[in-house]
């Protein structure tokens, strides 16, 4: 898995603890916090991209407000979830998902469509696409090894023959001096 740490590592001091925060890019990073911590006490992060779910707008041009969204390309069952929110190629949030009502249909909650979409344009979740029934598997992990004293964050690859992993996030890690 390619992968690449980002040098933009901040430290913050609060009393006896420490915390230690970054980025990372391409899947994931490892950090040794042995120059800085004794103990961790917890670690975590998040995703910050895009991912494709392979879904796109079929109805032609869908206006803002609306609720009803027909889709098509994969099967909506299989990527979206109700209370999940869907985004553009852009970055622009589209809305919150209220029911995944067929293959080919997803309803948003009110207020609908917070951006118009024209057809073909191609829906994303932010962070981890994590459909039903494939071997794509792009959740962040965290685990923290005490022998080495590294913190690895770690986000799987898109699918079971890919190499690289597209997602970038933030991470942190506290514990003491």
């Amino acid at each position: 898995m390619a992968f690449a740490k980002t040098q933009d590592t901040r430290v913050h001091v609060m009393g006896d603890m420490t915390m230690i925060t970054g980025t990372f890019t391409d899947g994931g990073t490892e950090v040794s916090y042995a120059s800085q911590l004794s103990q961790v006490f917890a670690a975590g992060g998040h995703l910050t991209s895009l991912q494709s779910t392979g879904i796109d707008v079929n109805n032609g041009n869908v206006a803002i407000a609306s609720t009803v969204l027909t889709v098509s390309a994969v099967d909506a069952r299989l990527h979206l979830a109700a209370g999940q929110s869907l985004y553009n190629a852009a970055g622009n949030r589209l809305g919150v998902i209220a029911s995944v009502d067929s293959a080919t249909q997803v309803t948003l909650a009110a207020p609908g469509l917070t951006v118009a979409v024209v057809d073909e344009d191609i829906y994303y979740v932010l962070g981890a696409n994590k459909p039903s029934i494939t071997l794509i598997s792009t959740s962040l992990d965290v685990s923290i090894d005490e022998t080495n004293k590294l913190v690895i964050f770690e986000s799987g690859n898109r699918s079971a023959a890919s190499v690289v992993s597209a997602t970038d996030g933030r991470w942190w890690i506290l514990g003491t001096r």
